[in-house]
Formats: structure tokens, C-alpha cells, sequence
């Protein structure tokens, strides 16, 4: 008998995304922002690797028509794209008297995801992970808005050095925080039956869609609270109905950039293979939540799919997106690539973990 058929459907509690907090004018606005970046460009991607801070001018034309200028300070960031990259991903800093009244209002911290590299498919990968972000906004508001940009960066040391390249902002996690009414809070492990079952398995199937397996939602690296490329997000106190908010998607299948590579106790051959990650304990959660992706599937297509892409690519990416949907609609294939490769056992127990908020 499928598994499926056993399972008495059972509603966790869900968190409510509080609605008195403001939204940022920054991110409630889908629309291509343009900016200008003069900062020196060209020392900054050659010390990438020691994050040195520099002074950096920011401009962009305000619904006004207005040009507005913001002093801030510009950086590298991340970790296996600053490796990988030509061009890293960078972090923008901006005061908070310097941004009043404009649509930066409220931003301190700013990560920028940029074009790893001048070829054309680092372009078509940044878009593409910008897609992977707006899926998830399909999906819950248990996730990081961002802002595509199309920026033009200027050396200030160099007025023959320019690049003009898309890019998009991801909200920082202090806004996530503020928009949901939750702590973000960094524990040093996790038990899976603390987070919220419902939300757990949107985040496991949604990585089973674009085939991402660069994440762990029991720690994070070594050194660090968890969880790797996701952030835990709580109610004050509570030691259970817990949500993780991933990031950092440029691994996944969907994309399949050049330098993706799975890791090896995975078993698998190449970032394309799709394996679940998810753990039995939800498995209540999953015949719902299955549902739900089929309800949603044109919109998360839609977002998935970047309307810049070739129609080649698109056509690709639809294919692919459709052998995720083929394994949810065929009873033996869900059995075997879901079901049974749960992890773990179908009940944990809840301790009490000293939960570090940041």
C-alpha cells in the first residue's frame, strides 16, 4: 500500500507574518531599480578575499526624476563564490540619516548578489537565481524579498574602467525579522521537530524543485549558529514551530552553473540529480503541501523562469521543472524519490536549546 494512503493529515501550527510592521519601499516595488556604484572598483576585486571596506558613492534617479546621492561604504562577501567568482558578491552599507526620505529608507546592511563573471551565463545564472527567490514568494511569506537592479559600477581611480551588469539586493535579515514579527535567533543545533512542519515542507520540496542540496537545517559551518544558508527565524521564548528562511541558490540543478558540485556523502553525480532532503517526522505535512504545489504550479513556473532567458532556455528550464512535477504526480515515483527518502524517524523529540538571537 503507498505510504500516502496511511497518512492521517495533520495541520501544524502555523506562525502568522505580522502586518503592523512597515514595509520597506526598497522591496515593495518588483521594478528594475537602476544605480550607479564609484567606488574603487578595480582594488576592491583584487582584495576581495580580505573584505576590506570602502568609501563608495551611490546614485539613482528617485519617481521624482530627482538624482539622489548616498555615501556608503562597499565590500566583498560570501564564502565559495568569493572563491569562484571574477567579481564577488558585494555588501553595501548605508547610514540611516543618510537614506531618510528616500527609498533606501531604513537599510543599513545590503547584501548585493552580483554577476559572478563577464560571460553571458553568469548573467542568465544571476537572473535565474533571482527567479529562485521569487518562486519562494509564491510559495510563503517565510521568505527573503529582494530587488533586481541594473547596476553601473565606476572605478573612481580609473574614468576608463566601467561595468554595467544586473544585480539584485536580498533583504536583510534584521527587515525579514521586523516584516514577520519573529527573532532571528542562531542556535548552535536544531532538532527537526522544532521547526514548523508545514513550513519545513515547502522549504524541502522547494529544494527538491530546483534541485538544491547546499544546505543543512540541523547546523550551520563549522564555528557558526545554524543552519547553512538558511536563517532561523522564532517566536520569542519558544522552543518549538521554528522557520528557517533559505538563501544562496546558485548550487541548484535548475541554474547548473560551472562550478556547481554536490557534495560527495550525497551520493549523487551532479547538481542536476534531484534528491529529497526532507525528514520523515513531516510527513504528515506532505500530502497538503503536495497539493499546494500543484495549485501553485503556474505561478512558481512563472516566477522560476526569467522572460530574458532564450526561448531555448526557457523551454529547458520548463522540462525540468516539469520532472519535479512528474515524481508529485506518479504515485511509485513519489513513493521512491520522496517518501522513502525521508531522513530520520517518524517522531523527534523537542528539547530546550539555548537559542543566541542576532
Amino acid at each position: 500500500m503507498n505510504v500516502f494512503a496511511r497518512i492521517l493529515i495533520t495541520v501544524a501550527p502555523v506562525l502568522v507574518a505580522g502586518s503592523a510592521s512597515v514595509a520597506s519601499p526598497l522591496f515593495n516595488d518588483d521594478s528594475i531599480l537602476a544605480l550607479t556604484i564609484e567606488a574603487p572598483m578595480r582594488e576592491l576585486i583584487k582584495k576581495r578575499l580580505d573584505r576590506v571596506e570602502y568609501d563608495a558613492v551611490v546614485r539613482y534617479t528617485d519617481s521624482s526624476g530627482q538624482e539622489r546621492v548616498l555615501q556608503g561604504q562597499l565590500t566583498s562577501r560570501g564564502n565559495a563564490r568569493l572563491e569562484v567568482c571574477d567579481f564577488p558578491p558585494l555588501r553595501l552599507e548605508l547610514s540611516k540619516s543618510d537614506t531618510a526620505g528616500t527609498i533606501f529608507e531604513g537599510q543599513t546592511r545590503l547584501k548585493m548578489v552580483t554577476q559572478c563573471t563577464k560571460r553571458r551565463d553568469a548573467e542568465k545564472w544571476l537572473l535565474q537565481e533571482l527567479g529562485i527567490y521569487r518562486a519562494y514568494n509564491e510559495i510563503t511569506d517565510y521568505s527573503y524579498r529582494v530587488r533586481r537592479l541594473d547596476v553601473t559600477y565606476i572605478d573612481r581611480e580609473s574614468s576608463r574602467w566601467k561595468r554595467i551588469q544586473p544585480a539584485f539586493f536580498i533583504e536583510s535579515t534584521d527587515e525579514a525579522a521586523n516584516r514577520l514579527q519573529l527573532d532571528s535567533i542562531r542556535p548552535p543545533t536544531i532538532e527537526p521537530a522544532q521547526f514548523n512542519q508545514t513550513e519545513l515542507a515547502k522549504n524541502m520540496l522547494f529544494q527538491l524543485l530546483i534541485a538544491n542540496t547546499d544546505f543543512s537545517v540541523k547546523r550551520g559551518p563549522s564555528g557558526e549558529g545554524c543552519c547553512h544558508n538558511g536563517r532561523v527565524f522564532a517566536q520569542p521564548g519558544e522552543q518549538k514551530n521554528w522557520i528557517i528562511l533559505p538563501y544562496d541558490f546558485d548550487q541548484a540543478g535548475l541554474i547548473d552553473t560551472d562550478y556547481a558540485l554536490p557534495d560527495r556523502r550525497l551520493g549523487i553525480r551532479g547538481v542536476t540529480n534531484r534528491l529529497y532532503r526532507g525528514f520523515c517526522w513531516q510527513s504528515n505535512a506532505l500530502p497538503g503541501t503536495i497539493d499546494f504545489f500543484r495549485e501553485r504550479r503556474e505561478a512558481i513556473s512563472e516566477a522560476l523562469i526569467p522572460p530574458e532567458l532564450s526561448s531555448s532556455r526557457q523551454s529547458r528550464m520548463r522540462r525540468y521543472i516539469g520532472g519535479f512535477y512528474g515524481i508529485l504526480d506518479d504515485p511509485g515515483e513519489l513513493q521512491k524519490r520522496i517518501t522513502d527518502q525521508c531522513r530520520g524517524t517518524d517522531a523527534f523529540p523537542i528539547r530546550k536549546t539555548t537559542a543566541s538571537a542576532n
